[in-house]
């Protein structure tokens, strides 16, 4: 917890970033099993690749309709806690029984029910965060720090994990790997803040915030990343092994991205604060649009895709920053809640079910890796200029709003 230990903060501030810091740890550790080997489980179940794009798709539709669920819920018992509980309780049953699933549909539904609950955790813990560091939000990135140093952890055994006990061990070591953030979830302390009640709160204002055209720019810019992610997280693992790679070397191979993430995040509060955010989500898209055009043409060479994942930094970690740092300078205090919730349902989570769905219909069995991957680059390439059309208007609002 670097530069939270300082004596001018408090021991219960002190001791709530270290709770946040060790929750982000245990979402991210779950998050390392649950998404790059998610097509691994699936492929072992017996699917094909346009099954398991379907059924990534059909899961991730349930993070657009569930954030603005958990949102209203926890608006309107002026709560945030209760629904991270909710949604770690729920997720880790269901794994349970999702070990005894195996048809079609019934893995559908198993997963888009974890979905759903699963999409209760991370925006209010981002809004518990920002909510509790108050002023001082350039040790957010410290604090989220813990979440890359939990998948780094997880993604170099998960491999070797699942070769060990099979498809079926999937969902029982994730569930068995939730149960440490069903603690911590438990511990953590409620922030105060100044949140107008739900039917007084000015829901025509947080509309016309929405509707706006730097926030408009700024859901195409993200809506086009997580399209263009969704192969990556979907057959990233699949693809690696396909091409050669032992399973404790896709699983370094994945925390190689994490670790460079890890290091984006110690600057990440020092370079936002010097420049725009929306040039940095423009020079992000752009980075990242290269980094799948890489992947496409020569994941082959182990150098080049050593390089393509410590783009990684910028693909996640500078970008995730600065939209939670956007977010967060956007709404006021009483929208933050329905704003987060907003940019997970719409950007991540439908731009992650249209990308797992194209990506499931072009894979075919790896056979259209590169115009898979080439098409991502063309995702991120649009939202990039989306992203440099959102910095004119930004200014723009900035200089009306003085």
């Amino acid at each position: 917890m670097l530069g939270i230990q300082d004596r001018q903060f408090s021991t219960s501030f002190r001791r709530q970033c270290r709770r946040l810091s060790w929750s982000y740890f245990g979402y991210f550790a779950v998050l390392a099993l649950l998404v790059p080997y998610l097509a691994v489980y699936l492929d072992g179940l017996g699917f094909d690749s346009r099954q398991i794009g379907e059924l990534i798709a059909l899961s991730t539709i349930c993070r657009i309709i569930g954030p603005p669920v958990w949102a209203s819920l926890s608006d309107r018992l002026g709560r945030l806690l209760p629904a991270i509980q909710l949604g770690v309780f729920l997720s880790v049953g269901l794994l349970v029984i999702m070990s005894q699933l195996s048809s079609y549909w019934s893995v559908a539904l198993g997963l888009a029910l974890i979905s759903f609950f699963w999409s209760a955790i991370l925006p209010q813990l981002e809004v518990v965060t920002l909510s509790s560091l108050g002023p001082h939000h350039h040790l957010y990135s410290r604090i989220r720090l813990g979440g890359s140093l939990g998948f780094i952890v997880v993604a170099l055994f998960a491999a070797e994990l699942l070769a060990w006990g099979g498809a079926q061990a999937y969902p029982w070591i994730a569930a068995v790997m939730l149960l440490p953030l069903a603690w911590m979830s438990l511990r953590l302390q409620e922030p105060e803040r100044s949140v107008i009640a739900p039917d007084a709160a000015p829901s025509e204002a947080f509309w016309q915030r929405v509707c706006r055209k730097p926030f408009v720019f700024f859901m195409i810019s993200s809506l086009c990343l997580q399209v263009s992610f969704a192969p990556f997280y979907a057959f990233f693992a699949l693809y690696l092994t396909g091409l050669g790679y032992a399973p404790m070397s896709v699983g370094a191979l994945i925390a190689l991205g994490v670790v460079a993430e890890v290091g984006m995040f110690f600057v990440a509060g020092r370079l936002l604060v010097r420049f725009d955010v929306a040039n940095v989500i423009a020079l992000c898209l752009g980075i990242t649009a290269l980094r799948w055009f890489m992947l496409a043409h020569v994941a082959d060479v182990l150098v080049w895709l050593i390089l393509i994942q410590l783009l990684h930094a910028f693909s996640f970690a500078l970008h995730h920053s600065a939209a939670m740092r956007f977010i967060h300078q956007y709404f006021p205090n009483e929208q933050h809640s329905r704003g987060q919730a907003f940019y997970v349902s719409i950007g991540m989570g439908g731009g992650g079910a249209i990308g797992a769905w194209f990506a499931g219909l072009l894979w075919q069995q790896g056979a259209g890796a590169t115009q898979t991957f080439e098409l991502a680059a063309l995702f991120t390439a649009v939202g990039m200029l989306a992203a440099i059309l959102m910095t004119r208007y930004t200014r723009r609002v900035q200089s009306s709003e003085r």
